[in-house]
């Protein structure tokens, strides 16, 4: 497989990009990067804000390794990702808008919750890590994509919209796959010329999990710098 990223999720949030994120890896076009990911790795804030002021940034710094992205920070860059890798597939992951809203406005509620539970000592190791600047990097470009009116629902579903939209109407036909995570295998292996595994499609990340899958990138970062793990 050629290197680079082979495939770019586009769709927002909440729209099942960590279980795609789990089928894409069985498919072959694995590590993906997803906020999630970028957690677990912790140092690479500065590279996510520096694009975010406008800065040039090496992406093969960032995706070294990678194969695919899903999720933040990657849909707020979607197209200058998608003219630096012109071979890239397009996925945008799609959803009822209405239960994306409340959806994401779970999302931001479980967030603003796992950081007011943080102990001391989360904190400081969060600091000195870099983990915090990754998750201030994060913050800064989700709720920059919706001018910081994250629980505007009106404001919100405009944005939701005007995306869906323009990636449609922007992104060649041949290189786009519109899909729902519902659809399971076949639309996706076709889009990618593979074929479909004899297993259940992946369903990860759903509802009250998202606290518990930050936390689980947090300890992966902790475990990185070989140090005793949170429980």
């Amino acid at each position: 497989m050629a290197e680079g990223l082979q495939v770019i999720g586009v769709g927002l949030h909440r729209t099942g990009s960590m279980s795609v994120k789990a089928a894409l890896e069985r498919l072959g076009f694995g590590p993906c990067y997803h906020g999630m990911e970028a957690l677990r790795r912790a140092t690479d804030g500065d590279h996510w804000l520096a694009a975010y002021e406008g800065r040039d940034v090496d992406w093969s710094v960032i995706f070294k390794g990678y194969r695919a992205t899903m999720d933040w920070p990657t849909i707020h860059f979607w197209e200058r990702l998608a003219a630096a890798y012109p071979d890239a597939k397009i996925l945008l992951t799609e959803r009822d808008p209405e239960r994306w809203w409340e959806s994401h406005v779970q999302m931001f509620r479980l967030g603003t919750e796992f950081g007011e539970k943080l102990t001391d000592e989360e904190r400081q190791w969060a600091e000195e890590s870099g983990f915090a600047r990754m998750q201030m990097a994060l913050g800064t470009v989700a709720a920059g994509t919706f001018d910081g009116r994250v629980f505007d629902k009106s404001h919100c579903l405009r944005v939701f919209e005007r995306h869906y939209e323009k990636v449609r109407r922007t992104v060649p036909a041949e290189r786009l796959l519109a899909y729902r995570v519902q659809e399971g295998w076949e639309p996706l292996c076709r889009f990618l010329g593979v074929d479909v595994p004899d297993e259940p499609f992946p369903r990860v990340n759903v509802g009250d999990d998202l606290v518990h899958n930050i936390r689980t990138a947090m300890r992966a970062a902790r475990a990185e710098t070989g140090e005793v793990t949170w429980r």
